[in-house]
C-alpha cells in the first residue's frame, strides 16, 4: 500500500506542477475546447499533448472512454538524476535510475475486467517507445506510450496495471526499500474502475 500512495503522491505532484504551469503562463498549452478524445484536467492541461498520445487517456479525473476507442493507462516512475541514495541489497544496472530502470523493467500489463467471464489481459513489454522526461526536477518513466487496449463495451468496468522487473529497481531518492523500490517479478500498481460511455462527451 506505501508505493500506491506514494506513486499517487508524485502523480498528484505532476498534475499540480503542470497546473502551476499553466497559471504562470510558462507553456505552450491553448486555452478553448479539445478533442473529446483528449484528457483534460479541470484547469485545462491535456495529458495526451504531454505524452504525446493519441489514444484516450484513463486517468483519476478522466474516468470515462468513449466507445469504439482505444486507450491507455498511465503509470508514472519518479527517479532521482543519481543513486543519491539506495538499500544496501540494490545492485544497479546502469549509471543513473533511468539507466537502471529501462534495464530491468520488462512489460507492463492491464488486466481488463479481473474475476468476471469478460477479464482479458494485454501485455506490452518494454520498448523504446517508453516515455521519458523531466517533471518537476524529477526523472520521469511512464508506461502509457509502450501500448493501447482494445475499446471496451459501453458500461462499468475495471483495470488492473501490473508492471514487471527482471530484478530489483531503487529511484535513487531514499534508502526505504518499500517506498523507493519495485521487486523482480510482477507489482500490481493501480486498480482502477472507469465507464464506457457511447459517442463523445
Amino acid at each position: 500500500m506505501k508505493k500506491f500512495a506514494q506513486s499517487l503522491s508524485r502523480y498528484l505532484v505532476l498534475v499540480t506542477a503542470v497546473v502551476l504551469l499553466l497559471a504562470l503562463g510558462t507553456t505552450g498549452v491553448s486555452a478553448g475546447p479539445k478533442d473529446a478524445n483528449h484528457c483534460v484536467t479541470p484547469d485545462g492541461f491535456d495529458f495526451n499533448e504531454y505524452y504525446g498520445v493519441s489514444d484516450q487517456i484513463l486517468a483519476f479525473f478522466c474516468p470515462q472512454l468513449n466507445a469504439g476507442q482505444r486507450w491507455t493507462r498511465p503509470i508514472p516512475w519518479f527517479m532521482n538524476t543519481s543513486f543519491e541514495s539506495v538499500p544496501p541489497e540494490f545492485v544497479p544496472a546502469g549509471d543513473t535510475p533511468l539507466e537502471d530502470f529501462v534495464a530491468k523493467f520488462v512489460a507492463v500489463k492491464y488486466v481488463v475486467d479481473p474475476g468476471t467471464e469478460e477479464e482479458k489481459t494485454y501485455v506490452f513489454p518494454n520498448s523504446d517507445m517508453l516515455w521519458t522526461g523531466v517533471t518537476d526536477g524529477l526523472i520521469e518513466a511512464n508506461t502509457l506510450t509502450l501500448g493501447s487496449v482494445e475499446p471496451q463495451k459501453v458500461g462499468q468496468h475495471v483495470v488492473e496495471v501490473y508492471w514487471e522487473f527482471s530484478v530489483l529497481h531503487c529511484d535513487g531518492l531514499a534508502a526505504n526499500l518499500e517506498e523507493n523500490c519495485i521487486p523482480a517479478g510482477e507489482t500490481l500498481f493501480r486498480r482502477s474502475a472507469f465507464e464506457v460511455i457511447s459517442g463523445h462527451h
